[in-house]
């Protein structure tokens, strides 16, 4: 939808106000984002009039985390025919930005309580994440990365051997401690007001590994944890977890499942970065290449199977650090 015709909306919506519209730098969706101020109030509009699923599914479970008492933005207006929300502006609160070495702890800790929280809650008109959309998912590294983005020419052998590493990838994931996921569980969504965590960008949630939020915050890609803060996390969310459910981890089984995750992860993330920037000519996202690409090399060694992702994800990375891809476009 044009501003104008935003504009238009909202003063209707909201009588007696006079606001002024401008558009937000958006995510990696086809969503826009709008600020809408007046001199009484301050609101964000939602347009995913190109988005109808997610649409529909930003407002399923938004009910289902009201209804427990998870946090999100407050909704003040929703048009179903235009595909239109109104809701709460959380203003300058990100985590990316208002985290301190002061704040490190306190933020952190209450963001993985709150993943803990969202992990009790059951419902039967949930997805579950799938074998197969764990290694679509993880396909976009091959698809994106390596042949568009960087247009590396992969052997025939080479290609069966990072499907058979993908394969083995998603076959080792635990699926038997399915907990339900955000799945962009991260820095950029997630504000912190308050005292408490506050998370938008919900509506692809799905039941899957319990491990896949707690992986997505602390391997975030768009900032950097030092190892002592990182250990510190690992131990926290795993006596918190074990504390919380009957099918508890073992160590070896967490940090397996910790490793698989991050490179799963990763391989999509990386993916969809390159996407953005080959097909969308967005290429915001390519100064978070590097870091992302990192988890994936960290993550896989010393795992045989994953010894083709591993080098392909070090190789890339290489040319990145030559060529400065990320400046360049």
């Amino acid at each position: 939808m044009q501003k104008v015709k935003i504009q238009k909306y909202i003063s209707k919506e909201f009588k007696g106000n006079k606001f002024s519209i401008s558009e937000i730098k958006g995510d990696a969706s086809n969503r826009k984002y709008y600020r809408a101020i007046s001199k009484k109030r301050k609101l964000i509009i939602m347009d995913s009039s190109l988005e109808k699923r997610n649409y529909n599914n930003f407002l399923k479970f938004t009910k289902i985390f009201e209804n427990k008492k998870i946090r999100i933005p407050e909704i003040f207006s929703k048009n179903l025919d235009k595909k239109i929300l109104v809701m709460e502006d959380l203003g300058n609160n990100l985590i990316y930005d208002k985290v301190n070495k002061n704040n490190f702890f306190e933020i952190y800790e209450k963001a993985i309580i709150n993943i803990i929280d969202i992990q009790k809650i059951k419902d039967k008109s949930i997805n579950r994440y799938t074998r197969e959309k764990y290694f679509k998912e993880s396909f976009l590294f091959l698809e994106w990365v390596l042949k568009s983005f960087f247009k590396l020419k992969i052997s025939n052998k080479d290609s069966r051997k990072l499907k058979k590493s993908l394969d083995f990838l998603v076959n080792n994931i635990n699926y038997e401690h399915n907990k339900l996921v955000h799945r962009d569980y991260h820095s950029k969504n997630l504000f912190y007001k308050s005292k408490k965590v506050i998370m938008i960008d919900y509506q692809d949630a799905l039941y899957g590994s319990p491990l896949y939020d707690f992986v997505s915050i602390i391997n975030d890609c768009y900032r950097d944890i030092d190892k002592t803060s990182k250990n510190l996390l690992l131990n926290l969310f795993l006596s918190t977890y074990n504390d919380v459910h009957i099918k508890k981890f073992s160590n070896d089984e967490f940090f397996h499942n910790y490793h698989l995750l991050t490179t799963q992860r990763h391989l999509k993330a990386s993916g969809i970065f390159c996407r953005l920037s080959v097909k969308y000519n967005r290429h915001n996202y390519l100064k978070h290449l590097s870091r992302t690409l990192n988890y994936i090399v960290n993550a896989s060694y010393g795992y045989g199977n994953l010894d083709i992702v591993n080098y392909y994800a070090q190789e890339v990375i290489n040319i990145l650090n030559e060529s400065n891809y990320s400046s360049s476009r």
